[in-house]
């Protein structure tokens, strides 16, 4: 809500009218990011085209409006309050106007901006009040001069004394306007921006570039602020001349390139997979549902290959499998990412790859303590039940590492600021007890599991607090470690209740009971609240899973004499 408020000054329907945007259409990823002095070390964000909205601590209700400029060409993004929580990913190449790289090889993109912005290095530009902008800068960073680009509406108007960069006239005027907001729920005429919440200071001068635009390469003047970048086409009609660039965007896929673009692709809906021993008579395939019987086989190894969970991706390209395998270590399940690729058509396929998890090497470089290493060394036990995370960048395994089944926190082999999280055991205090089932809540702050702690196999949720990792003797950001607080049983009885699923929307839990006497499938609310049965056979019903929309489950069930794949609809059970 409180980020709908802002949203709702500017951009909703009715004060926009024909203007240009300033935060886009809505909302395409919200999430909880790392940031180490918010609760559990992690704040609410949410993504608009424009920009990014966070709020740090929700007991102030303050919504702030990151620098994602500044981490954008510095390639820092900070994690916390103090200038030094800090940690590194290379510079942006996105491009900072037009379209995206691949459709955009002319424009400059963020790195290209690093030797003439002020980023803590003092940089700043000389006054150049009434001159007309002709500067520009190319796809290599180079500076030049085109003099018939020096309009009257770029003469610069404002020399910005915090920075030490010039604003030309046409920003200056877009940056000041007035019009119709909406402030205490009713319409009314004031400043569109606070510009300085909005944007933050100048961190270059303007420049004239060259940059794809559609279909067509174009002018366009660009300015960089801390929080956004400012752009003009002359050629664009009236109202769009001047426009908030797609920051968000951009920054969205510098920070997370495997998830592809959310704001210009449909919801991923992933495949509905099953294993079968159909054409083995032994061990376990993975097939493809073609929903008339039977299946696609995808995998064809030995010994047994069984899918967990998706890595999803707006890309279809960049959507991953995470399956535990015992086609290399046949006494030992092992997590494996299947690429897109195996996954759609199969192993057999052109360009298909399984790539094996199951090693955390002593000597692969990860920092790890002395008395965690030998929790992480390189061995071969059971791992399994690989959930990914829903920005997937990490994964939930379930390990036998330390000689019994824990629940174990991964990075996942994404390019991405996730190697920062280190591998962690988070469960270690419960030595009798199995772990299985893990799962993540759609935000990323808490997480499902199924254990039998208390004799029976119950459903617990926990949340995740993030604890900052600091290098020797520095106060410099290296990473995370993580630890489970908040733990709670959800449906403390003295039945078995396995199988747990968290649906899409995060609001439900599915699950398999034995406590009406046989194995069933029931629904209840993410907290265990509102139990509701959906199946009454005399047979087993067990292991449900969600449909993409969350309307149906489909679960397996002997009911015909041997295990098959059903659906139901959630609302009924029919």
């Amino acid at each position: 809500p409180r980020f709908a408020a802002i949203w709702t000054r500017t951009d909703s329907e009715a004060v926009r009218g024909g203007r240009t945007w300033y935060w886009g259409p809505g909302p395409w990823f919200d999430y909880a990011e790392h940031y180490v002095d918010s609760p559990n070390g992690l704040r609410t964000v949410q993504y608009f085209d424009k920009a990014r909205m966070e709020l740090n601590r929700p007991a102030d209700g303050i919504v702030t409006n990151g620098l994602l400029v500044k981490e954008l060409i510095s390639g820092r993004l900070q994690a916390g309050d103090a200038y030094n929580l800090l940690y590194w990913q290379r510079c942006s190449d996105v491009p900072v106007a037009g379209n995206p790289r691949s459709a955009n090889p002319i424009a400059p993109g963020y790195c290209q901006f690093g030797a003439i912005a002020t980023l803590d290095n003092g940089y700043r530009d000389p006054v150049r009040l009434k001159e007309r902008v002709s500067a520009t800068i190319d796809a290599a960073g180079s500076i030049g001069e085109r003099p018939e680009l020096a309009r009257p509406e770029t003469t610069i108007v404002q020399y910005n004394t915090m920075t030490g960069h010039n604003i030309p006239q046409v920003f200056w005027d877009f940056m000041t306007q007035r019009g119709r907001i909406i402030e205490n729920g009713r319409v009314t005429t004031g400043p569109i921006v606070d510009w300085l919440f909005a944007m933050g200071y100048p961190i270059t001068d303007p420049y004239w570039t060259r940059a794809v635009v559609g279909d067509t390469e174009r002018d366009v003047l660009v300015q960089l602020f801390e929080r956004r970048v400012l752009t003009y086409t002359p050629d664009n009609p009236p109202g769009y001349q001047v426009e908030m660039g797609n920051v968000g965007q951009h920054y969205f896929q510098w920070r997370y390139p495997h998830l592809g673009m959310p704001w210009a692709a449909p919801d991923p809906a992933p495949p509905l997979l099953y294993a079968s021993n159909i054409d083995t008579a032994s061990h376990w395939e993975l097939y493809r549902a073609n929903f008339n019987g039977g299946g696609q086989r995808l995998t064809f190894n030995t010994a047994e290959t069984v899918a967990y969970s998706w890595l999803r991706s707006w890309d279809p390209a960049q959507q991953m499998l995470a399956v535990d395998s015992r086609r290399e270590q046949p006494a030992y399940r092992q997590v494996y990412l299947l690429n897109s690729i195996a996954a759609s058509a199969g192993e057999f396929a052109s360009n298909a790859s399984a790539t094996r998890l199951s090693y955390i090497d002593s000597n692969d470089g990860i920092t790890i303590s002395p008395w965690e290493r030998e929790e992480f060394v390189n061995r071969i036990v059971n791992e399994f039940n690989p959930m990914v995370s829903p920005d997937g960048t990490k994964l939930l395994v379930i390990s036998e590492r330390m000689g019994r089944p824990d629940i174990m926190l991964w990075p996942a082999s994404t390019p991405d600021i996730a190697n920062l999280m280190r591998p962690t055991r988070l469960t270690r205090d419960q030595p009798a007890c199995r772990y299985e089932t893990p799962a993540w809540s759609p935000d990323g702050r808490t997480i499902y599991w199924v254990s039998d702690c208390n004799g029976n196999f119950d459903i617990y949720s926990a949340e995740l607090r993030y604890i900052p990792f600091f290098s020797r003797g520095v106060v410099l950001l290296v990473g995370f470690r993580a630890e489970l607080t908040n733990i709670r049983n959800l449906t403390n009885n003295t039945a078995n209740d396995r199988f747990a699923r968290v649906s899409p929307d995060g609001t439900q839990i599915a699950f398999a009971s034995d406590r009406d006497g046989n194995w069933e499938i029931y629904v209840m609310n993410a907290d265990g609240s509102n139990v509701r049965r959906l199946t009454n056979h005399a047979a087993t019903d067990d292991a449900p899973t969600w449909s993409p929309d969350g309307r149906q489950l489909a679960f397996a069930s002997d009911r015909d004499g041997d295990f098959e794949i059903y659906i139901l609809n959630v609302s009924d059970g029919t």
